[in-house]
């Protein structure tokens, strides 16, 4: 028992640092729709190199029961049907009677997204599969992105392009940057400036300014010289450049940082909510959090308090609940502007499936929207995930 506390410590510690960050600034390297140039991620190692777990990952029932053995040293969320998992340094694919569909063959293979899954061979070359298992896109890539609103990334020699589903290149390998579509669009880097381009690869805005988002709202906002402004479909400014950060545009209002606050403008320019807060963001639910001295509360669209900066951390609403920490310990606030739970977990995540995982004294469990505990924590369970079209990936102690 000693070392299976020490090993949910442990993982509990690995989650803290990964799944519990303030939001960072908008406009930092940081923030991850600013990563115009996302990668796939780090590679997986060879299969030499991955060791083999001690304790196995399976999946678990809405009722806390496990409805796949767990014999697996790694497993992704199911999606579409299918589950990526990895025996020693093989990944293939299971349904959800935990059958294999896909034998283990690949050095590393993702979720499928839009009826394929994305793979990589063991000469280190990127393609995507059928649910049969079958080759859709032949393994030929140097690097690749799953497919999103039709069409997936590619780097050809160095340059990034577009395929489609048939694997033809819609949209030619010439950017040093590439994001994913977005809306409808792509935030791509052509020499030393960002703009973007549809889905036809047509150019909507030139490449001629530091930053740039997709639009939002009809807007979008770019950076040159330092300076944030938002301009419409046609390229023209319609709020001039200046400001020190901005946000997108969400329900009719944009924040904005003047003279090192932040407050919120409308579609205008002109201020709504004046210049006063350390941070604002887009929260949910039509509010917005906001930041003051290092503590975290909840605005509306006309600047009146819901929470006053009381929290240390609060997040923004994803299902109808916000997780946030007073002290030490983390609760759930309501669209309401209620709280559904005191602040009583270690640890919060966000609700999926109408469940969240939490971090209780005695192990990881799920919350209903209810704020009952409805899958308590069991001694066995040393880790957990996220439920994914009904099934969460547990980790066993044996």
């Amino acid at each position: 028992m000693k070392q299976l506390r020490s090993s949910l410590l442990f993982s509990l510690l690995l989650l803290m640092l990964s799944g519990c960050r303030n939001s960072p600034e908008e406009g930092s390297s940081s923030t991850s729709t600013e990563r115009v140039g996302e990668e796939a991620g780090t590679l997986p190692p060879r299969e030499e190199d991955f060791p083999s777990s001690r304790f196995k990952w399976g999946y678990m029932d809405r009722g806390g029961q496990l409805a796949i053995e767990a014999r697996f040293d790694e497993g992704r969320e199911f999606s579409e049907g299918l589950a990526a998992v990895r025996v020693a340094g093989r990944w293939g694919y299971i349904d959800k009677s935990g059958a294999f569909v896909v034998p283990l063959q690949f050095q590393g293979a993702w979720s499928f997204a839009e009826g394929l899954g994305r793979v990589l061979s063991y000469n280190n070359t990127m393609g995507f599969i059928n649910k049969d298992g079958s080759w859709a896109i032949e393994a030929k890539y140097e690097d690749l992105l799953d497919f999103k609103e039709g069409l997936a990334r590619v780097r050809v020699e160095g340059k990034y392009g577009f395929i489609d589903p048939a694997g033809r290149l819609a949209i030619p390998a010439q950017y040093e940057r590439a994001s994913s579509f977005e809306h409808g669009y792509s935030k791509v880097r052509q020499g030393s400036g960002y703009g973007l381009i549809d889905r036809e690869g047509k150019v909507v805005l030139a490449p001629e300014y530091n930053k740039v988002a997709p639009f939002s709202e009809g807007l979008a906002r770019v950076r040159r010289e330092g300076l944030f402004g938002f301009v419409d479909r046609s390229g023209q400014p319609v709020i001039p450049l200046r400001f020190e950060n901005a946000q997108d545009f969400n329900e009719g209002l944009a924040p904005v940082k003047e003279n090192g606050l932040y407050g919120l403008i409308d579609r205008s320019g002109a201020f709504v909510v004046p210049p006063g807060y350390g941070q604002i963001w887009y929260a949910g639910a039509s509010c917005w959090g906001v930041e003051t001295e290092g503590l975290y509360g909840l605005i509306d669209a006309e600047g009146k308090v819901l929470f006053s900066p009381q929290f240390e951390q609060v997040f923004s609403f994803e299902n109808g609940f916000a997780p946030y920490r007073l002290g030490r310990l983390w609760g759930y606030l309501d669209e309401e502007g209620g709280l559904l739970t005191q602040p009583q977990f270690g640890l919060a995540w966000a609700f999926r499936e109408g469940l969240a995982r939490v971090a209780t004294r005695k192990g990881i469990g799920f919350i209903n929207t209810s704020g009952e505990l409805s899958i308590p924590p069991k001694a066995e369970f040393i880790d957990l995930r996220d439920f994914s079209e009904g099934l969460a990936p547990v980790q066993v102690y044996r």
